[in-house]
This record gives structure tokens, C-alpha cells and sequence, in this order.
């Protein structure tokens, strides 16, 4: 499955990993598990790590489908969400110009360092949380 959905050792932060092709389906499967985790769990803030994912042949596909992702989650939880390394910088405008209604709470970031230390300090952490 292109999509691993896991808490982290004290169950406050979600970590999503993903890999290959990254479809609809998979997204939905992957935002209701999330869903269910911010219900069980007293969670702090989201990180999605997309580094692995193949890109799509369409910005539009992929913008669909990361707002459509951290639109069904409905929390106002902080979302980290790491590009995948294959877009360039011509791929990650044309998807960003096509993601629509981002809560203030998410953020897009180039690598999983700036990624882990912006979700530190948006939970109030002192050390990283994974």
C-alpha cells in the first residue's frame, strides 16, 4: 500500500508515509484513518511525508488530492505536509495554484527537517516529536 497511516511513542503525533503512485482512493483511506486517530487519541499535530511519491502526470490530480486529504481530516490540528523530491519548481506552482481552501493550521514544505521543526513549535514541543 502506497500510504502508512501510525502514531508516534506517545501517540500525539500522526505520521503518514507514503510511496509510488498515490491515488484518490488511497488519500481517502489514509484522511479517514486519520480521522479516527484524532478521535482515540489526544493528538498534537500531523505529519505527512510525501518525499517517495511518484508524480502525478497532472499539478491539477495532485493539488485534488493534497487539499481534498487535509480538507476531509476537519481539525484544527497542525498539518506538516512534505513535497514529494520529484516535483521541480515549475510542477509545485502549478499544484499549489490548484490547492484550494488550506486551513492556516497546514504548511507545505520542501524537506522533512523544516517540515518536523515548524510542527514542533506549532504543538509548543521543545524537541523534535518524532
Amino acid at each position: 500500500m502506497p500510504i502508512k497511516v501510525s502514531l508516534n511513542e506517545d501517540e500525539s503525533l500522526i505520521l503518514i508515509e507514503s510511496s509510488g503512485a498515490l491515488l484518490r482512493r488511497e488519500a481517502g483511506w489514509g484522511a479517514e484513518r486519520v480521522g479516527e486517530l484524532t478521535r482515540q487519541h489526544a493528538i498534537s499535530g500531523i505529519l505527512f511525508d510525501s518525499t517517495q511519491i511518484q508524480k502525478q502526470n497532472s499539478p491539477s490530480l495532485s493539488g485534488e488530492i493534497i487539499s481534498g486529504f487535509i480538507q476531509a481530516i476537519e481539525s484544527e490540528i497542525p498539518i506538516a505536509y512534505v513535497r514529494p523530491d520529484c516535483w521541480d519548481e515549475a510542477y509545485l506552482e502549478q499544484v499549489t495554484i490548484r490547492i484550494e481552501d488550506i486551513p492556516a493550521n497546514s504548511r507545505v514544505f520542501d524537506d522533512i527537517m523544516t517540515a518536523r521543526d515548524w510542527l514542533c513549535e506549532a504543538m509548543g514541543c521543545k524537541a523534535a516529536p518524532i
